[in-house]
């Protein structure tokens, strides 16, 4: 028989305990043993025992008591993995066969599955990583730049320019007269653009505009905060069909998430496997129930108000679907385990 462990990334411990206590009728989180070795004091010498246990601090029957306690952890997932694959909710996704198996034929297997495992490619996408390297971006590129051309023919001509830019900034900041400064400070525009140029021409990666590094840091602070995506693609031959899981930061194994990509990378080339619930699964041609679509336009002005508010949300509603990310054929599970597989 096969055996095998688990690498664990990440594990939800409280709703996995949510689950299994309602399984095995609670959950025990710990279990002590208690050992005793020693045996008795042998007498035979006509000591009287009670003198001695006096003398020594011994006693007539003398053990060593040892306490041993294990607290479940890891080994939970096991017992709920193994409590749950014999449900009818519950479906392997690596051992369906796939040499027929298209997308529409997949979803109508899914629909009647609360639980699914499933093994595959990853794409990480950690979204306060992407606002941290979009905010830092510019200046990295110039560093990279600057290294460029500090190995080139031209660096005397690009040493020159940043010491007359240097000159010419306190120039600009001691000058009094308005006049003046307007002349000096258009010099100084000009040689900035000069030495913009100049870097331009040993790389070739371009600075992100102001607006928009602000526009990304303001979308995700809003929509995104604290996000990371985990995408899994358990089909070559089906890479239309994708598992979409939202994972939290408190619930991974290693504390910094920078471990774990720099282990395996943001696209990590072994597989990995996720195991969960499935909380979205979009059809085709999704039309969702819609309590507002045959609202009555009768009431006061009560109900008006809360009409125009609750358009407000409907509003809003456009924007976080831009971001969930939910639309046919993706489904979304909630992770309550993500583990790299090893046979042994």
């Amino acid at each position: 028989m096969t055996k095998k462990i688990k690498d664990l990334l990440y594990f939800d411990l409280q709703k996995s305990v949510s689950l299994y206590s309602q399984l095995d009728e609670g959950i025990i989180t710990q279990s002590t043993q208690n050992t005793e070795e020693g045996g008795d004091i042998n007498s035979s010498l006509g000591v009287d025992v009670k003198v001695f246990q006096t003398k020594i601090g011994a006693s007539a029957n003398d053990k060593e008591s040892k306490s041993v306690t294990r607290i479940p952890h890891h080994n939970l997932l096991n017992k709920l993995q193994e409590s749950i694959y014999e449900s009818k909710s519950y479906i392997d996704l690596d051992k369906i066969d796939v040499t027929e198996l298209d997308v529409e034929k997949l979803h109508k297997q899914l629909k009647s599955k609360t639980f699914v495992k499933a093994t595959g490619w990853v794409n990480i996408e950690d979204y306060d990583r992407l606002k941290k390297i979009a905010k830092r971006f510019n200046s990295i590129s110039q560093f990279i730049q600057e290294c460029s051309i500090a190995e080139s023919d031209e660096k005397e001509q690009y040493d020159a320019l940043v010491l007359e830019l240097k000159r010419q900034r306190k120039i600009v900041n001691s000058q009094k007269d308005r006049n003046v400064k307007v002349k000096d400070n258009a010099r100084l525009n000009k040689l900035e653009e000069d030495l913009e140029k100049l870097l331009d021409e040993y790389n070739n990666t371009g600075k992100i505009p102001e607006y928009l590094v602000n526009g990304i840091q303001l979308f995700i602070d809003t929509f995104l905060p604290n996000r990371i995506n985990f995408r899994f693609y358990p089909y070559e031959n089906i890479q239309s069909f994708e598992i979409l899981s939202n994972l939290k930061r408190e619930h991974f194994v290693e504390t910094d998430i920078e471990n774990i990509t720099f282990s395996y990378g943001s696209r990590p080339n072994l597989k990995m496997t996720i195991f969960g619930m499935i909380t979205s699964l979009p059809e085709k041609d999704d039309e969702l129930f819609d309590p507002l679509k045959e609202d009555s336009e009768e009431g006061g002005e009560s109900i008006i108000f809360e009409r125009a508010f609750r358009g407000v949300f409907r509003g809003f509603e456009g924007f976080e679907q831009f971001v969930r990310y939910s639309s046919y054929p993706r489904i979304t599970v909630n992770p309550l385990a993500v583990y790299r597989e090893i046979e042994l």
